[in-house]
């Protein structure tokens, strides 16, 4: 099992306590720009005919307060899934992400974890998401590949990478993605289907 690099960050940030300060005004904060990256991210999924598909199971790694839900229930593919698992490090988001869940009515769990030591067995979903988590610092080969290994036959494996400038973006080595699109200046959005 790969070591947390929760605790190792080079800059010195105490990664954990930073979210269970930000938990409270997350959305405030990041809900709009969440939101955009969202629209993003469903309309990959559209594209590749990937929300038609019935009863599906979608892991939201890294899922912060589980914004995505609002998406989840607006229709664009309410019908497509049956099941959604949340895995975040802040116990406070877990809990905020866990009321969500309850308020939309939908079978769902949240676990309080790392994503880079995941507790899920692989081939235990169709869908797997990790938006504005991951950055040009991290393992991402092994992580990603940690991620894709989550996937069931036919699953399709969304994330974005955060860099500090766009060059950093350019020169990162995207070749386990089969598409790539820009969402701004500093983060990629990436698509891997299993």
């Amino acid at each position: 099992m790969r070591e947390s690099l929760v605790e190792t960050r080079e800059d010195g940030l105490d990664v954990l306590n930073w979210y269970e300060e930000l938990s409270n005004g997350y959305e405030e904060l990041y809900g709009e720009e969440q939101s955009r990256k969202y629209i993003r991210v469903f309309k990959e999924l559209s594209l590749r005919s990937h929300l038609t598909r019935k009863n599906q199971v979608i892991l939201d790694l890294g899922c912060g307060t589980s914004s995505l839900i609002k998406f989840l229930c607006s229709g664009v593919s309410s019908t497509a899934f049956s099941y959604y698992v949340g895995l975040d490090l802040s116990p406070s988001m877990c809990f905020m992400s866990r009321k969500r869940i309850n308020r939309a009515g939908l079978l769902g769990d949240v676990v309080a974890g790392d994503i880079f030591r995941l507790p899920f067995r692989g081939g235990v979903a169709d869908t797997v998401l990790s938006i504005t988590v991951l950055t040009c610092r991290d393992p991402l080969k092994e992580v990603i590949l940690d991620f894709k290994n989550l996937l069931r036959n036919n699953g399709l494996l969304c994330y974005t990478v955060l860099c500090s400038d766009f060059r950093a973006v350019l020169e990162h080595d995207f070749e386990l993605c089969e598409s790539t699109t820009s969402l701004s200046q500093r983060e990629v959005l990436c698509v891997i289907k299993s």
